[in-house]
């Protein structure tokens, strides 16, 4: 069993060199997730965990929020009949008529699929953090990692982590209890991906020598 997770970068800028607005932007990327859901599948990934949103793209202008949430929306609708579908991250950021239709869309997609779509949304360490310390607050003895697991946005460790774009850089999109998951940076847009350059990435990532700070074997 092997976990992804995606920061999906670029749709701004791609939709600036190609011409089309940023609705035409997302709906690039809408199309391009599905066909990368299909990669990941056929590579053996049982889940990917898809950065929809930080914290911070919450606070853009309400236009712009609408455009992203939009089309993640429609790529949840497009695949959760073939797919498993699940959603976490700081949910009271996320405007009440997309959450909504994501919650319908989990609940009726296909559980017993063997693959699961699974969104963060709002992603953000500090807010992960202070949620779940609030959340238990007062309401444990004590904070083991398991309780902490089962709280935290990504609720299993993540292997392999794909970031496009060209930033070298995590932001606010670290999973909280995967600290072995192995990095790729990529220069390309999102929409720009290609089948030959997601398997120089998945190759990449698999062909390093996992030590999880132990001395090599």
């Amino acid at each position: 069993m092997t976990n992804l997770m995606l920061l999906p970068d670029g749709m701004r800028r791609w939709s600036q060199a190609n011409g089309v607005d940023l609705d035409g932007g997302y709906a690039a990327m809408a199309d391009k997730l599905i066909e990368f859901m299909e990669w990941a599948k056929e590579e053996g990934i049982t889940t990917l965990y898809v950065t929809a949103s930080s914290a911070a793209n919450h606070s853009r202008p309400e236009a712009a929020v609408i455009t992203f949430m939009d089309a993640f929306n429609d790529v949840a609708r497009r695949i959760h009949k073939q797919y498993a579908f699940d959603f976490s991250g700081s949910l009271d950021l996320v405007p009440d008529r997309h959450l909504e239709e994501l919650a319908e869309l989990r609940d009726n997609s296909a559980k017993d699929s063997g693959f699961t779509l699974h969104y963060i949304l709002g992603m953000s360490l500090t807010n992960e953090v202070i949620g779940i310390f609030n959340k238990l607050n007062g309401k444990i003895p004590v904070l083991t990692e398991e309780i902490l697991s089962s709280n935290a946005y990504v609720p299993e460790q993540v292997d392999f982590l794909i970031r496009t774009g060209g930033a070298v850089r995590m932001s606010s999109f670290f999973p909280l209890t995967s600290p072995y998951a192995e990095l790729y940076f990529s220069n390309l847009l999102f929409p720009d991906l290609t089948r030959a350059d997601f398997d120089a990435a998945l190759k990449d990532l698999r062909d390093r020598d996992r030590r999880f700070g132990g001395y090599p074997a």
